[in-house]
């Protein structure tokens, strides 16, 4: 017989902020935006994304699987929007990557809205939106998880 500690204790899964424009933000909470678009990525892989929505907004409003990252050259993503929902124009992804060969596609799934959007600096001291994304770590996850629900309570 043989034990697998792998399955017995999973890893926690790897958590990120990422700061996206309010306009954006309604696409992918309604189901239209199922792919993000970015110019730079995560050297690690990402599981879940926090979203923070930009100014004016300014509140962490939900979370999302990622169900896969794809890099690729501006065409070739230009391709997987159009298969897979990117909620964007074709010129707006080629005004996004210009001067960039290669830029990612991250797929989103499951998508989390908060009842009750999350002011970020009740969270964290000196919050200021992160210019791609950061790293959270379990507790300060737990953290947004409940302010978000102290607003029902």
């Amino acid at each position: 017989m043989t034990t697998r500690t792998k399955d017995l204790f999973p890893k926690p899964p790897k958590i990120a902020l990422i700061s996206i424009r309010p306009c954006f933000v309604e696409k992918i909470l309604s189901g239209e935006k199922r792919l993000e678009f970015r110019r730079s990525w995560a050297a690690e892989p990402v599981d879940v994304l926090v979203i923070y929505s930009s100014s004016p907004t300014q509140k962490i409003v939900g979370t999302v699987n990622v169900a896969g990252v794809t890099e690729g050259s501006p065409t070739a993503l230009w391709k997987l929007a159009k298969e897979k929902g990117g909620g964007v124009t074709r010129q707006l992804i080629y005004d996004y990557f210009e001067g960039k060969k290669t830029g990612f596609a991250i797929e989103i799934a499951d998508i989390f809205e908060f009842e009750y959007p999350v002011d970020p600096k009740k969270v964290f001291k000196g919050f200021f939106a992160p210019q791609s994304f950061r790293y959270l770590d379990t507790k300060d996850y737990n953290k947004i998880l409940q302010q978000s629900w102290k607003a029902s309570i």
